[in-house]
């Protein structure tokens, strides 16, 4: 059964989305210290988890409204 299931459509389509997905949580495991959860027990790592997403929302929204990347370099002011 689940041999038949990478030839459904729906299987495809989530193929084209996944890269999205799976490229946010690399950058929370590289850059935000999501590989390791850094506390003992459940509570406390799943804080830790909200709290990487809301780091990852906030430097999103910085970028798209100051266009100002947070890793490379920074453009140059005229």
């Amino acid at each position: 059964m689940w041999e038949a299931l990478p030839a459904t459509p729906q299987y495809q389509a989530g193929q084209k989305e996944r890269y999205k997905i799976e490229r946010k949580y690399g950058e929370a495991k590289a850059y935000h210290g999501l590989r390791r959860c850094r506390y003992v027990g459940w509570l406390r790592c799943t804080l830790q988890a909200y709290l990487t997403a809301i780091a990852l929302n906030l430097e999103r929204l910085v970028r798209l409204l100051t266009g100002v990347p947070f890793r490379g370099r920074a453009p140059a002011v005229a």
